[in-house]
């Protein structure tokens, strides 16, 4: 049943249908003034001719085992003036015929016309023969006159630099590597892709590869052909070798990276708990089997008589199930059914179904190769298109770098979780004590995904107070499309109050970790899905961020904390209270496109107005990209009043722009007196930065696939407002035009600070498309029905 409003019950539920106040509007025009350019291409012609010579030489010194058969590759750094899309060299590349296969992190000088300041940028990565370096040579020197050329030459003012690439950049052994004085056996090398096709990156042919096998054998080392994987263009080969030969193998030319291959992380250690067993649910089975959540870890104990587990558990390892190894995976799927459970409680009907695939230990010793084999079977059990919520507490011994370089793990996720519409809750791992100065500390691979939810650690649950960051919950900011990492944090044990982990006949163990914490919001997340009328990862992961708690130093505490501490339930946030109301919309949208939605206020309602909004969606991903690793942007804009207007003084005047009201009297007289108004009402800014400047854009979130921001008004201040969802999109840095379709999510609350307990009810008169979720705490589908829950 739908609850069909506050009625006389006085209960008032979250309401949804928030897509059915879609307004037709006009796209505001895009663009900025006139761009400052920093230096003119004779200026930039002094720095990059010696720089293209040089390149050019020492490409010919290459000996063929160091090259690819037909193509190399050279790095064009960009300076940061120029990192947005509609500023790529695209003439400039066309002309040599150079084709950008990937980029590169880097740091550069962003100029304006008053300051100049070191600023995020990239190093474009180029395939190209031997003929295109040659016509980049002369184009620099001497570019003729026809339009092609001068277009392209018009272009070279927006590069730093020119160059082969070099060994420091391609080999990556970390400090904690070089501290420790290893002798490193197993490398991960990653080989560029070779060209594009219809816009895809195309990995790597056999030609290449084998040279690449043949230089690694020639210096003493072997190649893992079994393990060659291909992902988003790149090719992950790992190799064997000598720690004393790899600076000699990092000359291989399209090589993008080699690095050391890292472990699986270790599991936390476990103690004994004393206390009352937990009792099984009353009722058998879930609440609701709209979706399967599968958790991916050390299995569980054989289960006993006390009716806890009575779960698929899927042995996916033929290797013989560890002690430990269990009680971990007991321990992760009992938080994933059961959430947070007490000493001599009753647990509840689990949400969902849940199924449980043993993958620890892996079949390999001494297990270098582990992270290797436990991926290839997460995704092939994913393939079957039966889970949407998966639980990993697990993951490879890795931190995410400032350099960013492509990691299998977190791209083949992310493509995952775009293609198939699947929410990943993911450790953010246990090393927040490690060095800051290294960024050892920083959240562990997968936790950097775009399209996941991510889960660090506090010190207590809910509703306990104070709380903080667990002192091991590693910590953020992450990669680009997703900088605030970890999302969120929930409790996961510290010592005085560590994490009761469940066993197979409802006792307890004790231990603390991200581990723990991360299933405790699957279960959060899985009973959601039962109570929502129609559901999916952007539903998921926005109800995530949008009801989190924040930290009173949520600002300061932002890498620490993410978005807050995330709810132990979602069951109260369906509730509103006569002075609050929450919306849902869950929409799509085409790329290029512009959709406007009117906010649930009604006409009548003078204000003061608190107003929450979060936006969550998926994006495709390009891990050759790492600076610009997501490739679609929502652009979110709020207008809070239609009748305030940018004023703009005539030509020739000294005045400075005015934001007056078009139906005063003031805004008459400005028209009369030669002044124009703007297209569109004005805007309410969400951002963080004010600046226009794409590095800083992308700091405040321009590309992140969540955003969530909470902004007061005074009274009088919104008058029909709306939001304004805009879809850019881009593809190896450049603006694609290619159709694409982005489903997306947005929750909005709206707030009356003075309490006059009329607001809920005045939105459900005025705005009667919207509807109230139900009010049972789930569904179940009928045998041989179909689901329209997940869409």
């Amino acid at each position: 049943m739908i609850d069909s409003g506050a009625g006389g019950s006085g209960v008032r539920r979250l309401l949804v249908n928030g897509e059915a106040l879609r307004l037709e509007i006009e796209p505001p025009p895009t663009g900025g003034g006139p761009k400052y350019e920093p230096f003119t291409s004779e200026q930039a012609r002094e720095w990059l001719l010696p720089q293209i010579r040089s390149t050019r030489a020492d490409i010919h010194m290459l000996s063929d085992s160091f090259r690819g058969p037909d193509r190399v590759y050279v790095e064009a750094k960009l300076i940061p003036n120029y990192l947005a899309p509609t500023y790529y060299p695209e003439a400039l590349l066309g002309f040599i015929g150079a084709v950008p296969v990937g980029a590169r992190a880097d740091v550069g000088q962003l100029r304006t016309a008053s300051k100049v300041r070191q600023s995020g940028t990239r190093r474009l990565i180029l395939s190209l023969d031997d003929a295109a370096l040659e016509r980049l040579e002369k184009l620099v020197d001497a570019p003729g006159a026809d339009r092609s050329a001068q277009q392209a030459f018009a272009q070279i003012r927006r590069l730093e630099e020119v160059s082969p690439p070099t060994v420091s950049t391609v080999l990556r052994i970390g400090s904690d590597h070089d501290a420790a004085g290893e002798q490193i056996s197993l490398w991960e090398s990653v080989l560029h892709p070779r060209a594009v096709r219809s816009g895809e990156p195309m990995p790597i042919d056999d030609n290449g590869l084998e040279r690449w096998v043949s230089l690694v054998e020639s210096r003493g080392g072997a190649v893992h052909r079994e393990f060659v994987r291909r992902v988003g263009g790149l090719t992950f080969v790992p190799i064997r070798a000598a720690s004393t030969q790899v600076s000699v193998l990092a000359q291989f030319n399209p090589l993008r990276v080699l690095r050391p291959m890292p472990a699986i992380r270790p599991r936390p250690s476990f103690g004994l708990r004393s206390g009352s067993p937990v009792t099984p649910p009353a009722a058998r089975g879930a609440v609701s089997d709209v979706t399967t959540v599968a958790v991916f870890d050390g299995g569980v104990h054989t289960p006993d008589s006390s009716g806890l587990f009575p779960i698929p558990v899927l042995d996916l390892t033929p290797e013989e199930a560890e002690a430990d190894a269990l009680d971990h995976g007991t321990g992760v799927t009992g938080a994933v059914m059961y959430g947070l459970l007490k000493s001599g409680e009753q647990a509840p009907q689990p949400p969902l179904p849940v199924e449980s695939f043993r993958i620890m230990p892996p079949p390999y010793d001494p297990g270098d190769l582990d992270g290797y084999w436990v991926l290839d079977q997460i995704k092939e059990t994913l393939a079957e298109d039966r889970h949407k919520l998966v639980n990993l507490s697990l993951g490879p011994t890795l931190a995410v770098e400032d350099d960013m370089e492509p990691n299998r793990w977190t791209a083949e996720l992310d493509h995952l979780a775009w293609e198939r519409d699947i929410v990943f809750v993911v450790a953010a791992g246990n090393y927040g004590n490690e060095d800051q100065a290294t960024g050892l500390h920083r959240v562990q691979v997968p936790a950097d995904m775009a399209n996941a939810v991510s889960v660090g650690a506090c010190d207590v649950p809910a509703p306990d107070r104070p709380w903080a960051r667990a002192p091991y919950s590693s910590m953020g900011p992450g990669r680009p499309g997703s900088r605030t990492q970890p999302l969120g944090v929930q409790f996961g044990g510290v010592d005085g109050r560590l994490f009761d982990v469940l066993r197979v006949d409802g006792s307890f163990l004790e231990a603390s970790g991200t581990s723990f914490s991360a299933p405790v919001v699957t279960h959060a997340l899985a009973d959601l899905t039962t109570r929502l009328p129609r559901v999916n990862s952007s539903v998921l992961r926005a109800f995530a961020v949008h009801f989190t708690e924040r930290h009173r130093a949520y600002k300061a505490r932002r890498d620490e904390l993410g978005f807050g501490r995330l709810p132990l339930s979602f069951a109260d946030a369906l509730d509103c209270t006569p002075d609050e109301v929450h919306v849902l919309f869950v929409d799509q949208i085409a790329r290029g496109d512009t959709l406007g939605y009117q906010l649930p206020l009604p006409r009548s309602f003078p204000g003061p107005v608190k107003m929450s909004i979060t936006l969550a969606y998926a994006s495709p991903v390009e891990p050759t990209q790492p600076t610009e690793y997501t490739s679609a942007s929502l652009e979110l804009t709020l207008r809070p009043n239609r009748n305030m207007f940018r004023f703009s003084p005539p030509s020739g005047s000294s005045d400075k722009p005015r934001t007056v009201d078009l139906t005063s009297t003031d805004a008459r007289t400005l028209l009369v007196s030669g002044w124009t108004s703007g297209q569109e009402p004005v805007t309410k800014t969400l951002s963080s930065s004010a600046s226009l400047n794409e590095a800083d854009l992308r700091d405040a979130g321009k590309w992140e696939t969540l955003r969530h921001h909470r902004v007061n008004f005074p009274a009088g201040e919104v008058d029909d407002a709306r939001i304004e969802v805009r879809y850019v999109a881009r593809r190896a840095g450049a603006l694609d035009g290619s159709p694409t379709e982005v489903p997306f999510a947005i929750l909005v609350t709206v707030g009356d600070p003075t309490t006059s307990g009329t607001l809920y009810d005045e939105v459900t008169t005025q705005f009667a498309a919207l509807r109230p979720v139900q009010r049972v705490a789930g569904r179940v589908r009928l045998r041989g029905s179909r689901s329209s829950a997940w869409y």
